[in-house]
């Protein structure tokens, strides 16, 4: 890839965009656009590699390769072997076509795909893509009312693979949708933390590594990597500039929960995550943590739905939280991320799913 002006896409997850939109548009100084899903921006190699070293909550970055009107397979040929493609896949490189179609006179996902392949072939001069390396391009195609728009993945994993999830317990929460309700939150590590059903632990960590600064993508490896046009001392010049932008948290982040394996794996996590340091683990239940400071937030992502015992409710326990909250952590925020709808709380400040579940970020504090 040249370092030219360039099109990109942050695919987020349903009702993250205003959160990504900003840190994005913080992060990198560019202007910004919002649909539904992701976040439009332009820039060059360096905004791109920033955009995936630092976004706490896009899945992907993507690359705008082309967008035309197609009908029929000989067109779509046609126009996709024109792209540039060796800007973005070295010869020998494997691919993995995504297709998506709506409304369109071409929606065999399977045959389109093949298409693509083949056009890819001959734009690099190879009579066909090999198999059995490691890596694969990923290629996203859409069509939508006969547009087809073309574009390169320029993650690899996603982004939530931060590197540091190595113990899970049931129905864990992504790390970008953990790092996106923080942001929702207001978190920049100005003021104390609490997680007193931490589960494995990932609301704190990301918790950790926002009032630390530490870049998001440190610890992993990126699709752009691999491209023609990899600039490896810009990636690296990038990777030293995080470094020295870390620092030492000056405020109490605490998780607790009361199964000790919950803890275990947290701890684990929060030691491969490169936070430990800042994390106080507790094992104890809920009902036995107390706000110490005059202000902090409580966020938590609770146990719902099929995690919840037989003996409980969501509502049960959501009053029981409640009624804690409210006796013990006086001038502290509240945050639940729960089923939604629920009835008798104040409007929740997001929606949107975890594990296929419609949930929501409720309020635990009654609003100003």
């Amino acid at each position: 890839m040249k370092n030219t002006e360039e099109q990109f896409y942050a695919i987020v997850a349903p009702g993250f965009e205003s959160v990504c939109a900003h840190e994005l548009e913080t992060s990198l100084q560019v202007p910004v656009t919002m649909d539904h899903g992701g976040v439009t921006f332009s820039g060059k190699l360096r905004e791109l590699y920033l955009a995936n070293l630092w976004s706490r909550c896009a899945s992907r970055i993507i690359v705008r390769l082309g967008s035309f009107n197609c009908r029929d397979f000989p067109s779509l040929y046609r126009k996709a072997v024109r792209l540039p493609w060796g800007r973005f896949i070295k010869p020998g490189t494997a691919i993995d076509v995504r297709v998506t179609c709506r409304q369109s006179r071409l929606n065999h996902s399977g045959r389109i795909a093949q298409t693509i392949d083949d056009a890819v072939s001959k734009a690099l001069g190879m009579a066909e893509q090999q198999d059995g390396t490691t890596f694969r391009q990923q290629i996203l195609i859409r069509f939508d009312n006969d547009q087809c728009q073309i574009s390169i993945d320029s993650s690899g994993e996603r982004l939530h693979r931060r590197g540091y999830r190595h113990q899970m317990t049931p129905a864990p929460l992504r790390e970008t949708l953990a790092a996106g309700c923080l942001l929702q939150c207001g978190w920049n590590g100005d003021r104390d933390f609490l997680d007193a059903l931490c589960g494995s632990g990932t609301l704190a960590i990301e918790a950790a590594m926002i009032a630390a600064q530490l870049a998001p993508g440190r610890q992993r490896t990126f699709a752009f990597q691999q491209w023609p046009g990899y600039r490896e001392n810009m990636w690296h010049t990038l990777l030293r500039e995080a470094d020295r932008l870390q620092r030492t948290p000056t405020v109490t982040i605490a998780a607790s929960d009361q199964d000790e394996q919950a803890i275990e794996a947290a701890k684990i996590n929060a030691r491969a995550a490169g936070v430990t340091q800042w994390i106080h683990f507790d094992r104890c239940p809920y009902q036995e943590q107390h706000g110490c400071g005059s202000h902090g937030l409580w966020l938590s992502n609770p146990p719902y739905g099929e995690r919840l015992q037989h003996t409980q409710t969501t509502t049960t326990l959501l009053q029981a939280l409640r009624d804690h909250f409210r006796a013990n952590f006086s001038g502290w925020q509240g945050m639940m991320i729960l089923p939604h709808p629920l009835q008798g709380l104040p409007p929740a400040e997001l929606q949107f799913r975890n594990g296929g579940l419609p949930v929501a970020l409720y309020p635990l504090h009654e609003p100003t």
